[in-house]
């Protein structure tokens, strides 16, 4: 069976300026939530940030890095309310707690398929400068695959690019699946209908597809050997940079042990698996969903507003627009240079 049958497919946009969304946008979030809210497409305005990941308890430690580095006036959704207690003594006070945006989107509609594996290794990032080993792990999972009916790799679009996983996997006769990409609408749904058709999913570290697997009823485990995980990797990533000893802290031996309450249950055995759909729940901030009214105030897509927005954007994009812009821009030319 191709394991990738019936996924959404791939929808790669250009993703709007950091300074506009710092990260809101990525994944299709936005896209979530304008069908979450019945409309037919996303708004040009959205207020500020919105987290697109499972920051857990055990990493809070660095508020700038849980918002993306967002100016401290921005608005940021976030997940849950103890990320609204952390965030707010540090000068956020535009903070509100309604949940990932996963968690508004819609059922697959996929049947799950019973003794079927997911095996999501740790994923790259774009910026990332050293490149981890992926033989064992994918020896390792090649050792247990015969347990299993059916057995596919989710590996990211930034690894298939890096020649990361997915050729080692198709080696071993483990379909490569497409994961998520930043600028991709279809991402989360992808993600979700993922986690609905496979029974078990097994990981080789921490990542918010632990959480994610879980809330969407998935068996989870944490199992074989852990990808390495370079400091020169986080320091290279715009939201990090800026705060070398809060990464010295993230991946030293403190916050891990802290972080085993939480994922020291995980580690069992890939046929095994746990299921902890409460536990998700916690993690994506469940209990502080909006409905989509309030997600429509909250982001202030009202009507009135939509209509401007999309007005002023079909201005913006006229030729006669783009035309002035141009001979503006021609303009400051020509003074910088008399003023020379």
């Amino acid at each position: 069976m191709d394991a990738s049958t019936g996924l959404p497919p791939v929808n790669e946009i250009r993703l709007r300026a950091w300074r506009q969304s710092f990260g809101g946008d990525f994944y299709g979030a936005l896209q979530v939530a304008a069908d979450y809210c019945g409309l037919q497409k996303v708004p040009p305005r959205f207020p500020g940030n919105w987290q697109h990941g499972v920051w857990p308890p055990w990493q809070q430690i660095q508020p700038e890095i849980i918002v993306y580095d967002a100016p401290k006036s921005t608005t940021c959704f976030v997940a849950r309310q103890d990320e609204v207690t952390f965030l707010k003594p540090a000068g956020y006070r535009r903070v509100r707690a309604i949940g990932l945006p996963i968690i508004y989107t819609q059922p697959s509609g996929l049947q799950r398929i019973p003794k079927s594996l997911l095996v999501m290794p740790t994923h790259s990032l774009a910026s990332d400068v050293l490149m981890p080993s992926t033989e064992q792990y994918v020896l390792e999972i090649a050792s247990i695959k015969d347990r299993f009916g059916l057995v596919a790799a989710c590996v990211s679009p930034y690894c298939i690019a890096k020649g990361l996983w997915s050729s080692q996997f198709t080696e071993k006769g483990i379909e490569a699946i497409r994961g998520a990409g930043i600028a991709d609408t279809n991402a989360l749904n992808r993600m979700r209908a993922l986690f609905e058709r496979f029974e078990y999913v097994t990981t080789d570290g921490y990542g918010s597809h632990v959480f994610y697997a879980l809330y969407f009823g998935a068996k989870v485990s944490i199992w074989g050997t852990p990808t390495q995980v370079f400091r020169e990797n986080y320091l290279s990533d715009n939201g990090c940079a800026a705060y070398p000893e809060a990464i010295d802290i993230l991946l030293s031996e403190e916050t891990k042990r802290k972080g085993e309450v939480y994922l020291g249950p995980l580690r069992v055995d890939p046929w095994i698996g746990v299921q902890n759909v409460d536990l998700g729940k916690l993690m994506l901030g469940q209990d502080n969903k909006l409905s989509p009214e309030e997600m429509r105030a909250a982001f202030g897509w009202t009507p009135l507003r939509n209509l401007v927005g999309f007005a002023g954007e079909s201005v913006r994009r006229s030729p006669l627009w783009r035309a002035a812009g141009a001979a503006k821009r021609s303009l400051l030319a020509t003074a910088r240079i008399r003023a020379r």
